[in-house]
């Protein structure tokens, strides 16, 4: 969301987006962090809004918790599978990263007046976005611009929540970088959300495998479907416990609620002035209630921008009072996230796309999911065992996959309108993936993860794992997943030797899927 201008021009982009939104059709709320990756001695961010913006810099607990609440856990199809490591894998990042607040930050009515701020900074708008800037200012939006004077080369912002008259979407017109980007989203509705006009993404379950060392195939095979697609979504979690419940999570525990993540972590990074036990009994309280929040107004600490304004009237009988979702401080991102909803009706969805290198994203419209789709935790279960207990298929666990996958939008295999398929309904494309993943899964076990085959690589890979739901890949002598062996599919991040191998597989069938799609295009002829 917005852009990287930097000093020199080029020199640090955009590496990865996290983005909640909460609209309520006239105000929309927005937070935003960015890592920001590169050798710039400065960069500023520029971020376009509507001439009523509050413009505030909010607790790192907030992001945090919402990933926390929703990242998938991945589990083998028994909680005590019949070989290996049990527990759940956690697809994505629950630590805390230190973040970075701007050095200056200043408000632009213009496109012109932004180039005159940001030259005073000695930064330089770029040809390519200069238009796109240009364009934005001729649609009425002013500019917030946030300037980073001691860039180092990894750079994660400060989270900014800005609410204005905006229309909901997950504005990425002017984001780009340098590699791809990637773009976590996270959505407060009634009901389920779609993104966008491309048709969501659809993992194929049979590629999903659990691995005796702990770790799963969900990384590789959900990173390449992304980079496959860009600009489409995969929706990962969406349903209303994630709010205040949380979900069981076979094995391992629980996947935690958002109301009380927040208050806990807000309060133990000096943002929230109020008890977190307290504050989680008062969210409790409201949490089953029909009748809307009522407005909740922003600080605008950080800025206001042209006439914002915004009072808090007496809360009526048929409301429900935002201090029952504030924690004192800084802490008043979820009455803000609930203004204007009820407790009983939102959903929490959680979405993942990228942005291709090189090129700027499009912007993604927030639509009511009118399919009706079943709420989905963020539990995912693999359809079977990778063949790593001495070469054969575990007992008990589905064997690898050996046909094709059925046709579905999106999916690895053959995509919805795209591909050959078979007399039976399988993608060709597909069948070779599913051959080809169960023998590289066989090849790589024997050889490369240590269990029962060649001991002396150095990839520190264990198969003897923790037992438990922790969320790094528990066979990889790793703490917490700290290290970058630990990464989980992450940008910078290693993947296990099978996970390697799988990804391979995916992306040279994806490029056939592809391939295939370009053909049957073309007329006779051509």
């Amino acid at each position: 969301m917005g852009a990287i201008v930097s000093s020199p021009p080029g020199a640090s982009s955009t590496r990865e987006v996290r983005v909640a939104v909460s609209s309520t059709g006239t105000r929309t709320s927005r937070w935003v962090s960015l890592h920001v990756h590169g050798t710039a001695t400065a960069f500023a961010w520029v971020v376009p809004v509507k001439p009523s913006a509050f413009v505030d810099l909010t607790s790192d607990a907030w992001l945090e918790s919402l990933e926390d609440a929703t990242a998938p856990r991945i589990v083998p199809p028994d909680v005590s599978p019949p070989c290996g490591a049990g527990g759940a894998e956690v697809d994505g990042d629950l630590s805390h990263v230190v973040t970075t607040a701007p050095d200056s930050v200043a408000t632009a009515a213009d496109a012109a007046t932004l180039g005159n701020t940001l030259a005073g900074w000695g930064i330089t708008v770029t040809g390519d976005l200069a238009p796109l800037l240009d364009a934005a200012g001729a649609d009425g939006d002013s500019f917030i611009a946030l300037l980073y004077s001691s860039a180092s080369p990894d750079v994660v912002t400060r989270t900014v929540r800005i609410v204005d008259t905006s229309s909901a979407t997950i504005p990425l017109g002017l984001t780009s970088g340098s590699s791809t980007v990637a773009v976590t989203a996270y959505a407060f509705a009634t009901g389920g959300v779609t993104l966008g006009t491309s048709p969501s993404l659809t993992l194929d379950p049979t590629l999903l495998l659990w691995q005796a060392d702990g770790t799963s195939t969900y990384a590789p095979v959900s990173e390449t479907l992304l980079t496959t697609n860009p600009g489409a979504w995969l929706v990962e979690t969406t349903g209303h416990p994630e709010l205040f419940a949380g979900e069981a999570v076979p094995g391992s525990g629980a996947a935690p609620a958002l109301a009380p993540t927040y208050f806990s972590r807000a309060w133990t990074y000096g943002d929230a002035s109020g008890a977190p036990s307290a504050c989680s009994a008062d969210a409790d309280a409201v949490a089953t209630s029909l009748s809307p929040v009522a407005i909740a107004c922003p600080a605008g600490a950080l800025a206001r921008v042209g006439g914002a304004s915004c009072v808090e009237g007496p809360v009526t009988s048929g409301e429900v009072d935002p201090g029952a979702l504030r924690c004192g401080g800084i802490a008043d991102d979820l009455a803000l996230a609930l203004s204007g909803i009820s407790p009983a009706s939102v959903w929490l969805t959680r979405t993942r796309s990228v942005v291709s290198a090189g090129a700027f994203g499009v912007d993604a419209a927030l639509a009511p999911d009118t399919v009706g789709s079943e709420a989905t935790g963020p539990v995912v279960t693999c359809s079977g065992y990778g063949q790593a207990c001495g070469g054969g298929n575990s007992s008990g666990g589905a064997p690898p996959p050996t046909g094709g996958p059925s046709s579905s939008s999106g999916g690895a295999g053959a995509s919805s309108g795209g591909g050959t398929t078979d007399p039976g309904g399988g993608s060709s494309v597909g069948s070779t993936v599913g051959n080809v993943v169960g023998a590289a899964l066989d090849a790589s076990s024997s050889t490369d993860d240590g269990c029962g085959g060649d001991s002396s690589d150095d990839s520190g890979d264990s198969c003897s794992g923790d037992g438990g739901g922790g969320d790094a890949a528990s066979g990889d002598d790793c703490s917490g997943g700290s290290s970058p062996d630990c990464a989980l599919g992450r940008p910078g991040g290693r993947h296990s030797p099978t996970s390697r191998i799988l990804l391979l597989v995916v992306a040279f069938a994806a490029v056939a899927r592809r391939r295939t799609r370009s053909e049957a295009v073309r007329l006779p002829g051509s």
